[in-house]
């Protein structure tokens, strides 16, 4: 089932044990064994602006960029479509003040 943990750590503890050993290797033993991550992150910290620029990246004053552009393209919409409405009532009342000169006539 599962393993039983003894609350007396130093009950099967030897001199030579393995896990004696093991606790005093120094340093770490990530930092001790090369791994596929760890030279991904050396490739990608050496050339990261190389790779940026190659495949096209967006990075984020790119995107602060846009979205200022986007504020003010949306700010340029509203104000088009407010003069829209203001020339449709314009047009609207010119139309109604020519028929009626039309039936007047």
């Amino acid at each position: 089932m599962y393993p039983v943990i003894n609350q007396n750590l130093n009950q099967n503890v030897t001199k030579d044990s393995f896990w004696d050993q093991f606790s005093h290797i120094p340093g770490t033993i990530e930092s001790r064994i090369p791994t596929f991550d760890k030279s991904l992150d050396v490739y990608f910290d050496q050339n990261f602006a190389a790779i940026i620029e190659e495949w096209d990246l967006v990075t984020d004053s790119d995107l602060h960029k846009l979205e200022n552009r986007l504020a003010t393209v949306s700010d340029e919409i509203s104000g088009l479509y407010a003069g829209k409405m203001t020339i449709e009532t314009r047009a609207k009342t010119l139309d109604d003040v020519i028929s009626s000169l039309e039936k007047s006539l």
